[in-house]
């Protein structure tokens, strides 16, 4: 009696198996079928788009135009004043604030860089770099 079933369960488990593969072997043929039908419908959709509006507009005329905008910015920078204490020397202050000695002398109308006295109040060059020889117009932000 052993023996019968296992031999029963046997066939079910080959059956078993068989039915599962032929079920494999069709969806797997369905599917095939529904790539194919999707691939075939989107590529006749795409053709009807693109046939529609084929219709090209006439070329326009582009006339190219070349403009050049010219911005003038002025920054009014409030000049730095320096008091001259004992002891120095328009070369140490020129020195010491990293400034150019002759436009410190130019700016401050000094002709002998030897005569500056204690008290006397220097004007440096703005931290900009820009000297104004005139007053500006501009006026401030």
């Amino acid at each position: 009696m052993l023996t019968l079933e296992v031999a029963v369960s046997t066939m079910t488990v080959n059956s078993l198996i068989s039915r599962l593969i032929s079920v494999s072997m069709f969806l797997a043929g369905n599917l095939r079928k529904s790539l194919l039908a999707v691939t075939i419908v989107s590529g006749l959709l795409s053709l009807f788009f693109a046939q529609r509006g084929v219709d090209t507009p006439p070329p326009a005329a582009i006339e190219v135009t070349e403009t050049t905008v010219v911005v003038t910015t002025t920054i009014y920078v409030a000049p730095i004043r320096y008091i001259v204490q004992l002891g120095d020397t328009l070369f140490g202050i020129a020195e010491t604030n990293r400034l150019n000695m002759q436009v410190l002398m130019e700016m401050n109308g000094i002709t002998d860089p030897d005569r500056v006295e204690a008290g006397q109040e220097l004007i440096f060059p703005p931290a900009n770099g820009f000297v104004p020889v005139a007053p500006s117009t501009t006026m401030k932000p």
